[in-house]
């Protein structure tokens, strides 16, 4: 099954979170002529008293083949791609049940822009467009990757992009 692409809109991705660009220049910033912080571009709400701060790298995959999809119950997920534009395949959180494959979409995430995955929204890592390797900004709870997450191989439902 192929899946067309589709270009991130605030109205398009609110069921699965936020996103925004960190290097708009045009946003709401404050400052002086030597700096300008331009605060708030994605809000990331909580509870944990530790965050992790990690790098995620990809290798492309030529045919954009959904692998595998994962959530956490618990905890948002924050990615920003930092050296090339990505794909990235969602579908909306629900129940634990393996999403069909009419409930996959994609995206394709520029590079640093960023994105706040609310709890329970199924993703896959995001697929490098143009490079051979991307390298994704992850930040999530600590350990998260160990106690809050669910998996499904996806692999079997041959499900792939159209650009």
């Amino acid at each position: 099954m192929e899946i067309k692409v589709k270009y991130l809109t605030k109205d398009g991705f609110a069921e699965y979170g936020h996103f925004g660009d960190m290097l708009d220049k045009s946003r709401a910033g404050f400052g002086s002529d030597a700096f300008t912080f331009y605060r708030d571009c994605v809000r990331y709400a909580t509870q944990a008293p530790v965050l992790g701060i990690s790098t995620l790298s990809v290798k492309k995959d030529e045919r954009f083949r959904l692998q595998a999809l994962e959530y956490h119950n618990y905890a948002s997920e924050v990615m920003m791609p930092l050296d090339d534009d990505a794909v990235l395949f969602l579908a909306k959180a629900g129940s634990s049940q393996e999403p069909s494959e009419k409930e996959v979409e994609a995206f394709i995430v520029p590079k640093n822009v960023i994105i706040q995955l609310n709890p329970g929204v199924w993703h896959y890592m995001p697929l490098p467009l143009h490079n051979n390797e991307v390298n994704v900004l992850i930040v999530l709870p600590e350990r998260v990757y160990h106690n809050d997450l669910f998996s499904v191989d996806m692999s079997a439902k041959e499900i792939f992009v159209t650009i």
